[in-house]
Order: C-alpha cells, then structure tokens, then sequence
C-alpha cells in the first residue's frame, strides 16, 4: 500500500480525510523506557567501575503513549492525547544532568525519559530470624535477659519443578534471554532480547538499539543469564516492523525454542521474560487476552513508523521488557513484547504494567529476523492501496482512496471508494486493522478479501505484491 502521507513508501499510513470521520481503532504508542538520572553517588549501581559500560538503574519511569482525538481521525495516526501505548526500551537522562525530573517533550514524538524512580531492594533480613524466635525480658534487679527457643529442624530443599510448570518453563527460557544497554550520545538505554543461535544471533526490536531516538547506537553491551558480558554489532534493522537483529562474538549459548503464532488461542497461558526497569531475568504470567490487535508506534515528527498485528497480554510488561520473550507453557517463543497500553492521562512517572501488554508474534518477527541475518532486502506485503477510515459510521472498515495502478489490488478488481470489510476470516474494523492483516502475511501470499461497493458485498482473492 501507498503512503497517502509519503506517496511510494508503500506502508499504507492514512490520507487526510473528512475531519468527521471516526478514528480507526489501532493504539498509537511511543518508543520509551525507563530512566536514570545522570548524576549518581560513587558506588551507586549507576556509576560501574571505570572502564565498565554503564548500565541503566534497577527501576525508572517511561513516556506515554496517548489515544486519538475523535476530530483529528487522519492526521498522521493521530495527535496523541494522554493515555495509549508505548514501546518499553529504556532510557536515562545525559551524563552530568540534573537530577531534577524535566517535562517530557511535547512534539508529539518520541519521548526519552529522563526522571528516574528508584527501587529498594532489601537482601539479607529486618527482622527475619531463621530458625529460633528471640523472647527478651528483665530481672528483678534491673539486669535483661534474652530467652532463645530453638526451633525444629528446617527443610530447606526445594520441591523439583514439574514438567510443564512455570517453575520448569522459566529455567528453560531464561538463559536465552539476554539484557540489552545501549549508548547513544550521553544517552544510555536498556532492554532485552532473545537468542537465536549457539554462536550469538540475537533479536530485539529496532527502538531498543536506536535507544528509542531513531539514532545508530554508539555501543551495544549484551549482559547474559550467567552473568558474562559481550558487545555487540547490528547484523540489520527494520524501523517498519520494529525488528533488529545483532550478534556478539560468543559461543556456546542457548538458543530460545522458536514456537509459532499461528494457532494461538485467547485464553492461552503465557509466560514473559526480560528485564523490565533494568532488573535482569525477570518473568511473569498471565494470558493472552486477544488476537490481531492493531498496535502502532510513531517518530519524532508524528509520523507512524510501525504497525504490528500484536498479541495482547495481561501478563506483567513493563519499561525494559521490549525486545524480550513471550513464550508459551512449553518455553516455545510465540511473540516478541513490544508495547504496553498506559491508563489515560497517565504521566511518564506513573506509566507502567496495567494488563494490557502487547508482542510482536513470532512468525512474522522470524520471517524479518531471518531476511536481516541473510544480509537480504526486508519485504512487506502490500495490497497497492491508498485507505482511511470508513466515512460511513454504519460501515466499518477501511476505504480505497487510491490505487496503485498495476498493484495487488488493481489485478484483483477492488476498486477506489470500496469499503474493505474483512481479509481471509478476519474482520476489518479500520484501517490500522487493514495494515496490520496485511502485514501478518508474506508478499506473493493470496488472500481473499471482502470489500463493500455501492451496496453490494463482494470477495476476490488477491495475490500480495511486495513493497
């Protein structure tokens, strides 16, 4: 499809069109992470002994997306209003920085986080006696005394995990989950990836090595499950479908169990795992709470840089946890986690997990993963149309306002003006749905697809070009 905003790009964005059109139903999101201030105190987990690439803090906030306004339905996905949804790399103010929490940028675009929230992590026990309980009292003659009362004795094996349990599945994911830091400028970001082969191969997704800023990392640092360290080079990137792939030179590790997301069903048992707020090996449970949900990310200017035929969980995601795994009850990878809704007029220190978390699923991050490991050209799958929302608020869908001659749906007869009403099964509700369907498929792919045109329902099969 055709960009009505860049004509050629052929990545089906929105046309302007009438200013009372409703809008099309995909959740705009914003690349963002959590941050650190830049000014620390020597020994804080912020400031690594000389020499050591920086690493983000254990916790921090992150920007917002936000959702459309009813009368601004075609603007470039839309002025955002607070609330929405927001991709989850993570990253901290400048070096030297005030440690003051500045207002985010208000140019609609990406929002780098700057303020940062700090997590307490008590080790080692207040109060926690193991094994006696301490009774104190006084004497007469003003002296105390302490009575110990000894407990019995104490069982500390731990149950072996059962097969298929979360117990089990975690300790089969983890070591092929890795943490990602990021350094662009005086900028550090961090999130997570997932490693695809023995010798190195890992994916993440594209905001995470941009550090959410659209801007080639300067250094990449890759912290392993056992603890080692290793830098790491971009093998290729893909900004439109939010996939990157490096490598580190290192051998021996182990590569994630690649599932499908195909046959996924709501209701299905996930697991995620990766390093939200910079707390490495971090996992958490939940399910999937739809299917194909159109989810989009935007740039610095507005403009709409992803569309993703996202899973939806409820599954705690947080800041960090992007490019990470979202696996299912047999530690098979069905998705990449990617974005996460933020509650409506949210701020950027109060964003985080509300149960609406959402992946990249996994047979279309591996059919760009493997096109970029290949050294190859990345192709989408393109319909050669030009669409807006429905003006017809009885009619949802989206409507042909161009069509690229000699394209896909030029061969297939769909005329401009037609309402598209639904692709293979799938119904069409806008025209973010319509952008993410079609970028759910491979290009030379034949789909059938249902279109509404004065009044009359009609089905083609349609075989996809590539753009």
């Amino acid at each position: 499809m055709t960009n009505g905003e860049h004509p050629g790009n052929d990545d089906w964005r929105q046309v302007p069109g009438d200013p009372n059109q409703p809008p099309t139903g995909g959740l705009p999101t914003n690349p963002y992470g959590s941050a650190d201030a830049g000014n620390h105190s020597p020994g804080s987990p912020s400031n690594p002994p000389s020499g050591q690439f920086p690493s983000p803090p254990p916790g921090a906030t992150g920007p917002l997306g936000q959702y459309p306004r009813p009368d601004q339905p075609t603007a470039p996905y839309y002025q955002q209003q607070p609330g929405g949804t927001a991709p989850l790399g993570q990253m901290p103010q400048a070096p030297g920085s005030s440690a003051d929490i500045p207002p985010a940028r208000s140019n609609g675009g990406r929002k780098l986080l700057i303020g940062a929230v700090a997590v307490a992590l008590l080790a080692g026990g207040a109060g926690g006696a193991i094994g006696a309980s301490v009774a104190g009292g006084s004497n007469k003659d003003g002296s105390s005394t302490s009575n110990v009362v000894a407990s019995g004795p104490t069982n500390t094996a731990q149950p072996s995990a059962a097969p298929g349990s979360v117990q089990a599945t975690a300790a089969q994911v983890l070591p092929s989950v890795v943490s990602i830091t990021v350094e662009v400028g005086n900028q550090v970001g961090s999130g997570s990836g997932v490693i695809l082969s023995d010798n190195g191969v890992i994916l993440t997704n594209n905001h995470v090595i941009s550090a959410g800023g659209g801007k080639p990392a300067d250094k990449i640092l890759v912290s392993f499950y056992d603890g080692s360290r290793a830098m790491a080079k971009v093998l290729g990137t893909d900004p439109t479908s939010d996939i990157a792939v490096i490598q580190v030179d290192k051998t021996g590790l182990r590569p994630i169990t690649i599932g499908s997301s195909a046959n996924l069903s709501v209701g299905q048992e996930v697991i995620a795992v990766g390093s939200p707020l910079g707390l490495e090996g971090t996992v958490t449970t939940g399910i999937i709470s739809s299917l194909n949900r159109p989810v989009s990310t935007s740039g610095a200017d507005g403009s709409v840089e992803s569309v993703m035929d996202a899973i939806q969980t409820d599954a705690a995601i947080n800041p960090g946890n992007s490019g990470g795994a979202l696996v299912n009850a047999n530690g098979a990878l069905i998705g990449i986690n990617t974005a996460i809704a933020t509650v409506n007029g949210g701020t950027e220190q109060q964003s985080g997990s509300i149960g609406l978390g959402f992946a990249i699923p996994v047979d279309q991050a591996m059919r760009i993963a493997n096109a970029l490991r290949s050294g190859g050209r990345v192709q989408q799958a393109s319909l050669g149309v030009n669409v807006r929302p429905s003006s017809d608020v009885t009619q949802p869908g989206a409507q042909v306002v161009n069509v690229v001659g000699g394209g896909a749906a030029d061969q297939a007869g769909i005329p401009k003006g037609a309402v598209i009403t639904q692709v293979e099964d799938r119904k069409i509700a806008s025209s973010d749905a319509l952008v993410a369907a079609i970028r759910s498929y491979a290009p030379g792919d034949t789909v059938k697809i249902t279109y509404v045109v004065n009044g009359q329902t009609k089905t083609v099969d349609v075989k996809l070009g590539a753009s």
